[in-house]
């Protein structure tokens, strides 16, 4: 049976969802970045930012038992599976997010420390 929400419920999920797409779109590209100055070997602040919020955010969603802390709160406002991996991305992009954005940050960092360890250590 499908329930009605009260409009004030369809609008607090409408904000969880575009929350959680901005989160989303901010990640992306600080893990494109990660790759991108990786295969350069680029080093800096950007590079510091990037390593930051991408480290805050595995260690919120691992910390959360691999659940998206928005998740109790979409489940609250009456999201059909309490899940808010339906950023409005195609469905098979937005199941399988950390199925290949782990891989990137993984290769991202294997080559920013590689880079690191071949040239000898911190920026001087």
């Amino acid at each position: 049976m499908n329930v009605r929400r009260p409009d004030s419920d369809r609008l607090r999920l409408f904000a969880i969802r575009a929350v959680r797409s901005a989160v989303f779109w901010v990640e992306l590209v600080a893990i494109g970045w990660l790759v991108v100055t990786g295969l350069r070997g680029r080093r800096g602040r950007s590079v510091a930012v990037a390593a930051g919020l991408v480290a805050i955010e595995g260690a919120v969603w691992v910390g959360n038992d691999r659940i998206c802390p928005l998740t109790p709160l979409a489940e609250r406002y009456g999201a059909e599976d309490g899940s808010v991996s339906d950023i409005w991305l195609p469905h098979v992009v937005a199941r399988t997010i950390p199925q290949w954005s782990i891989p990137l940050v993984a290769l991202a960092t294997f080559m920013h420390a590689y880079r690191w360890w071949r040239d000898g250590g911190p920026a001087r």
